[in-house]
C-alpha cells in the first residue's frame, strides 16, 4: 500500500483508540506520535518509501530486502517490547501502528513474511496492487470516513 492510505488508516484508527484508551492526556499524544511513527517505520527497508529514501538508509537497505524481516511480527514484537519498557503507551501505539502497516500490506498482491523466521512464505489475502485503482478507490472511501470522524468529534 502507499504511503498516503497506510495515513489515513492511521488517522482512522488513532481516532478510534484515543477515544478508549484509557490513557492520560499526555499519554494519549505519545500513544499517537508512536503509532504514526511505527504506520511509516516499517518502510525504512524500501528505497522508494517515503522514510526509506533518506540517504542515509542507503547502506542499511544494501543488506535487508523490502518486505523481509521488518515486515515481520517478531520485528516489530521487539521494538514494541523496548518501546514499551521506556514508556508503556508508546510501545502499545508502537506495536498497533506497526500491526496496522502489516495488515495493509498483507491485502496486497506482494504480501509479506509475516511470521518471519519461522515461516518464509508471504501471506498475500488479496490481489490488490499497490497504487491500483481498487487501492485509489480504498483510500478515498477511508478518507471520506476520517473526514466524517472528525467532523463528529469536534462539530
Amino acid at each position: 500500500m502507499l504511503f498516503r492510505t497506510h495515513f489515513v488508516f492511521a488517522v482512522l484508527l488513532s481516532l478510534f483508540f484515543v477515544k478508549y484508551l484509557e490513557l492520560s492526556f499526555i499519554g494519549k499524544i505519545i500513544f499517537v506520535i508512536f503509532f504514526f511513527f511505527a504506520t511509516v517505520f516499517v518502510d525504512i527497508d524500501s528505497t522508494k518509501s517515503k522514510i526509506g529514501n533518506f540517504w542515509f538508509l542507503r547502506p542499511f537497505q544494501w543488506f535487508i530486502s523490502h518486505r523481509g524481516m521488518i515486515h515481520s511480527l517478531m520485528f516489530g514484537v521487539i521494538l514494541s517490547f523496548i518501546f514499551f519498557l521506556i514508556y508503556p503507551a508508546a510501545g502499545i501505539g508502537f506495536f498497533l501502528g506497526y500491526l496496522l502497516h502489516l495488515i495493509l500490506d498483507m491485502f496486497t498482491r506482494e504480501g509479506i513474511c509475516l511470521f518471519w523466521p519461522l515461516w518464509n512464505k508471504k501471506i498475500s489475502l488479496f490481489p490488490i496492487k499497490a497504487g491500483s485503482l481498487v487501492e485509489e478507490i480504498i483510500f478515498v472511501l477511508v478518507l471520506l470516513f476520517d473526514f466524517y470522524l472528525v467532523w463528529m468529534l469536534f462539530f
